[in-house]
């Protein structure tokens, strides 16, 4: 009986930790997989590009990672349950999640916007969100504990909309909200959810911006983005510092906030009893509610 038991704690102990990370072939996602497979992470990354998942496997596989990728459009509900049955053969358990996979979508005045595109924006960058994260809760659950980061961005939480980007900017304000509301549901299960800014990278998102013209993305944003493509920009690294900072033990007291990536600074947030999650959510500073619901 206690060789059996041996072998049983021997076999539990093998097993992988497992992050997921979509859109993790490139840009912000390459440089968070990197970071989460280098702590001893067996990463999961999907993307809709065979070749993108080829390539930056192949980048990494110099550095002895533990890396894994599954060609999946997040936009469709069954390409993401098998996502999820994928790694269910990797003899591992999920303990990170993060939902990066995103889409600019339509550029320019919204009545100039085609509306199948911005569907498409909502399904990518918003309901992606919603069903990768939906597929991971009873795993985590069950193990009760678990870390989700959402990527958001688009200048949502700041002091200005974003114009001309309505797709894009609606639906990264909806991802906001959406991790206020699953923090809120599942920190009972020891599960943390957080959304992260990471500043103004310079990705395949600046050039599709510049493509569009002055025209569409309006004199300010076209002309920051050039001036971002020529000076490099903030390093995608900011993302992935945060992130390996949110994934780890230090931040089980952060949940259901957005934290910004270039602002927010690690000294601020990881001392437990001065940290103020009020600071880093959607409110009014005033703290009037709209809703008297007592």
């Amino acid at each position: 009986m206690l060789i059996h038991s041996a072998y049983y704690i021997i076999i539990f102990r093998m097993k992988k930790k497992i992050a997921i990370v979509t859109g993790g072939a490139r840009g912000i996602g390459a440089a968070i997989a990197q970071r989460i497979a280098g702590e001893n992470y067996h990463v999961v990354i999907c993307s809709r590009s065979q070749q993108e998942i080829d390539d930056f496997i192949k980048t990494m596989s110099r550095l002895k990672l533990q890396l894994s990728g599954l060609v999946t459009d997040i936009s469709k509900f069954g390409q993401c349950q098998r996502l999820f049955n994928f790694i269910q053969g990797l003899n591992g358990e999920l303990e990170i999640l993060v939902n990066n996979a995103g889409i600019y979508g339509p550029i320019g005045k919204l009545e100039e916007n085609s509306y199948l595109e911005w569907e498409d924006t909502i399904r990518i960058n918003l309901l992606g969100t919603v069903y990768c994260t939906q597929l991971a809760i009873p795993i985590m659950q069950k193990r009760k504990s678990g870390k989700i980061i959402n990527i958001c961005g688009g200048g949502v939480g700041g002091k200005d909309p974003l114009a001309r980007f309505s797709a894009y900017y609606t639906s990264k304000t909806a991802i906001a909200g959406f991790t206020e509301v699953t923090a809120a549901e599942l920190a009972e299960y020891n599960i943390q959810v957080n959304c992260i800014a990471p500043g103004a990278v310079n990705s395949r998102f600046t050039v599709y911006l510049i493509s569009q013209g002055r025209n569409k993305a309006g004199d300010e944003m076209y002309t920051k983005a050039i001036k971002q493509k020529k000076t490099g920009g903030d390093s995608p690294e900011l993302a992935a510092r945060l992130v390996s900072f949110l994934i780890s033990n230090k931040a089980n007291h952060i949940s259901g906030c957005l934290l910004s990536a270039k602002w927010d600074k690690k000294g601020e947030l990881s001392d437990s009893r001065t940290f103020t999650p009020n600071l880093y959510k959607l409110r009014r500073i005033d703290n009037r509610n709209f809703w008297d619901h007592e």
